[in-house]
């Protein structure tokens, strides 16, 4: 009796082991295959923007210095990926929410003020701590 004791015993104790080490494996298997989707997934639906990236749209849809409200505001429900924060007669601040899609990232403002013929007078385009205002006050 004493024999089949020892057969059966080793048998208990390893089917809890791989059992454990089965589950672990498909466990950890699908978490990492989950997170590399997800992953894939927001890159391709959702961009950061870059200072460059914001300057060439403006640069392709026609927008500088001496452009007029219009073409500005055009520019603005052309992309509505921007957030118009202030659209006055004499100011602009429009903004893309980086810090949506990354808590690191730094938004990207738009920010022009108009002349008394309407024309773009002055354009600054980056990120609030290339401002000296205080360009997030304006975006509520």
């Amino acid at each position: 009796m004493s024999e089949k004791k020892l057969a059966i015993g080793p048998r208990i104790a390893v089917k809890p082991f791989v059992l454990g080490m089965t589950l672990a494996f498909v466990l950890c298997g699908c978490r990492s295959g989950t997170n590399v989707s997800n992953d894939a997934a927001v890159s391709t639906k959702q961009k950061i923007y870059s200072l460059e990236d914001v300057d060439k749209e403006m640069k392709e849809a026609g927008v500088q210095l001496n452009s007029t409200k219009e073409e500005l505001r055009n520019f603005a429900k052309a992309h509505a990926n921007y957030e118009i924060c202030q659209d006055t007669d004499y100011l602009f601040v429009a903004r893309m929410r980086n810090s949506k899609i990354d808590k690191r990232s730094s938004d990207q403002y738009i920010v022009a003020s108009y002349d008394q013929s309407g024309k773009i007078s002055s354009l600054e385009v980056g990120p609030p701590e290339f401002s000296v205002g205080n360009l997030p006050s304006y975006c509520h």
